[in-house]
């Protein structure tokens, strides 16, 4: 009869550090937009000029363009785009009544 060769016990290990669990930082929220938001997003700029219940104004360009077209988009349309392309707020500017 031949004898079969297995591996020898194992020691149990003792738990280490690397094997607790990480922390993570809580993703930061974006804020509430607002009209006269300038958010930064990549190499352009989205400026909200209007804001509804359900549609956002606004201009997306790149910084000092000659012209700028308007668009209207979705409120949660807009938050998941600065969401996803990582929006940075620039700056707030008051606006007391929009101009038509």
């Amino acid at each position: 009869m031949r004898k079969i060769k297995g591996k020898p016990a194992s020691k149990p290990r003792a738990a280490s550090k690397r094997t607790s669990k990480r922390v993570s930082k809580p993703a930061a929220r974006l804020q509430p937009l607002e009209t006269g938001q300038v958010w930064r997003v990549g190499e352009q700029n989205l400026q909200i000029v209007l804001m509804g219940k359900l549609l956002v104004h606004y201009k997306l360009a790149v910084p000092n363009a000659v012209r700028v077209s308007n668009s209207v988009g979705g409120r949660g349309a807009v938050e998941k785009y600065l969401k996803t392309n990582k929006g940075v707020l620039l700056k707030t500017v008051k606006a007391d009544a929009p101009k038509f």
